[in-house]
């Protein structure tokens, strides 16, 4: 199974423990392929920085997402919510060929599905991976 992790999944995984932390655990244990844009990684890190004084390279399980992931590269090329940011998001899931988009947005949240992939909260990705 393929999965995007939105920004806000990874960065509430890489600081606190959780629900977040066990979605990101996961991919790391090989059940699910992890797929990450530049775009999300670069807007992890600048909140990291910017919100929380974070140093992201000195995070170890930055460190080990970025060296499993597979990392996708686009141009912009939907439209489909209000907000810009969020299809940055989507593009990933769709160009990543992902099965699920993990999120805590709730315009994401409120599409339920885009194409082929399932966009779910942590809760219910987390109960997906565990029945």
């Amino acid at each position: 199974m393929r999965v995007v992790l939105d920004t806000n999944v990874l960065i509430s995984a890489l600081l606190f423990d959780g629900n977040p932390e066990k979605a990101v655990l996961s991919t790391l244990n090989g059940l699910e392929e992890l797929v990450l844009s530049a775009y999300i990684v670069a807007e992890t890190t600048r909140i990291l920085e910017d919100k929380f004084g974070v140093e992201p390279y000195s995070l170890e399980l930055l460190q080990q997402l970025l060296s499993e992931a597979e990392l996708v590269y686009f141009q912009p090329f939907l439209n489909v919510i209000e907000d810009e940011l969020d299809n940055r998001i989507l593009e990933t899931a769709v160009r990543g060929k992902a099965t699920y988009l993990v999120t805590g947005d709730n315009l994401l949240l409120k599409l339920k599905q885009y194409k082929d992939i399932k966009i779910v909260s942590i809760k219910e990705f987390l109960e997906i991976i565990e029945s």
